[in-house]
């Protein structure tokens, strides 16, 4: 009777999952996506043999530190990053289950012991930006290669995507409006859906270019993205999963070793931090860059482009002095 008491909350489990993805994810993406973050919980309440209305502030603790020993589907430890967002998704799951009446463990710990719940992450580098001279080379070069990797590439360049972005991308995703090319990002980090601009800022607010470079790349890139997408017509611009798989694999080795061609280091992440500099410099606004980068808040785009923009403040200060 105990073990067929337990099956049956664990159904009601799965249900309640069900429902919360439902009412707060639009994509099924990214239903898929925090189903797979909540499956942790279901395992660690099999691992005590507790209900998910039994659970306590302190099995929250113990399951910080159970987590902490388990490994993912590379069977390796559960990166920082990782844990940061399953206790976030589990705590937002129990603040909706709150809403139906049910125990809420978060409530019970201290703003101080939630703070320790979340592993600390290594801050980023201040972000690389390219020049034109360097921009030119690596194109050059990418378009002597792999054309997957180059429309990848261009397309991370001119709207500062991230590579799952990129490589998840479909044809309904690319539109085009009064002569603008915009994506559509329907899973990006945090499950958040936003819509971007293809193309890289090359004029400053009085419309002097300062890059033909930028303006050279830019109608390539939206050159490139509407072929595929007429191509493609409906579904992944860059194929069936394992195709896609084969493409980031290929992307990644690519720019290694364009990297050791050049001597200069070249990440995919690169082209997304090219972007934000590039716009900083141009006078869009922060807030503006941070929604085309897909930050949660506007400091995160300052944590990591502070820096960047402190150079180009003084820059245009000291021309007018």
């Amino acid at each position: 009777m105990a073990e067929a008491a337990s099956i049956l909350k664990l159904d009601e489990l799965d249900n309640m999952i069900e429902d919360f993805v439902s009412i707060n994810y639009n994509t099924e993406v990214a239903k898929a996506n925090v189903k797979y973050y909540l499956v942790w919980l279901k395992r660690y309440l099999m691992h005590i043999g507790k209900n998910f209305d039994e659970i306590t502030h302190q099995d929250i603790i113990r399951f910080r530190r159970w987590i902490g020993q388990q490994k993912g589907r590379n069977k390796r430890p559960l990166s920082a990053k990782t844990i940061r967002q399953l206790m976030s998704f589990i705590k937002s799951f129990y603040d909706f289950l709150e809403g139906l009446g049910y125990p809420n463990p978060f409530k019970d710990l201290s703003p101080v012991m939630r703070k320790k719940l979340n592993p600390r992450v290594k801050s980023e580098k201040v972000p690389r930006e390219f020049n034109d001279e360097e921009l030119e080379k690596i194109f050059s070069y990418l378009q002597e290669k792999n054309k997957d990797v180059l429309l990848a590439c261009l397309i991370a360049f001119a709207t500062g995507a991230r590579l799952n972005e990129v490589i998840n991308l479909k044809a309904e995703d690319v539109l085009v409006k009064e002569e603008r090319v915009l994506i559509v990002i329907r899973a990006g980090k945090g499950l958040r859906e936003r819509v971007s601009i293809v193309g890289v800022p090359a004029r400053n607010g009085n419309g002097k270019v300062f890059s033909e470079t930028l303006i050279k790349l830019n109608e390539l890139a939206r050159k490139l993205l509407l072929e595929r997408t007429r191509k493609v017509k409906k579904g992944y611009l860059f194929g069936d999963e394992v195709r896609r798989k084969r493409v980031r694999k290929n992307v990644q080795q690519t720019l290694y070793r364009l990297s050791k061609k050049l001597g200069i280091e070249i990440h995919f992440h690169n082209f997304r931090s090219n972007w934000g500099a590039k716009a900083l410099f141009a006078g869009v606004p922060l807030e503006y860059v941070s929604h085309q980068l897909g930050h949660k808040y506007t400091s995160t785009t300052e944590k990591y482009y502070a820096k960047v923009k402190d150079e180009y403040v003084i820059e245009y200060i000291n021309s007018l002095l």
